[in-house]
């Protein structure tokens, strides 16, 4: 069962973080290139790329059946969860809170954190293998003209 519940929690995942980009070809260029949908601003004033890093961490499942698994998944969990701190600090969070008080009392109190959006390009730039298993994957991502288009 816990297998099963993993393994869907990972496809969820990695359609989540899968995507497509749309191409057009166009009249002024030569037959058959193709370029993006949209042209993408020319940097005005002080906008340059920048390289956002962050790093993630994963630990083994008590369910995986050897070793080599166990640390392939660590790596793999560790790796989705830098993505999604990428994707924090480039699109920013949605924080959704519900606070349930009767009698003045707090009763409940619940606060989910989302992350929606898609992400391409970003590079792993240093994995550690800690003693207990687990891993720790530093990734780096660089935002350019285009992540400016999606942010006037």
């Amino acid at each position: 069962m816990r297998k099963t519940v993993l393994a869907g929690m990972l496809i969820v995942i990695a359609f989540a973080l899968a995507g497509c980009q749309t191409y057009e070809v166009r009249e002024d260029r030569p037959y058959g290139e193709v370029g993006p949908a949209y042209d993408a601003p020319s940097p005005e004033g002080e906008w340059v790329p920048i390289k956002v890093t962050a790093k993630g961490g994963g630990a083994p499942p008590a369910s995986a059946v050897n070793q080599a698994q166990a640390r392939l998944m660590a790596e793999r969990a560790a790796k989705v969860d830098a993505m999604r701190n990428l994707l924090e600090q480039a699109y920013g969070v949605t924080i959704k809170s519900r606070t349930t008080v009767k009698d003045f009392i707090t009763q409940n109190d619940t606060i989910k954190a989302k992350v929606n959006a898609f992400i391409k390009g970003a590079k792993v730039i240093d994995t550690k293998y800690l003693s207990d298993g687990g891993v720790e994957v530093e990734m780096e991502i660089t935002l350019g003209y285009e992540f400016r288009r999606i942010f006037p």
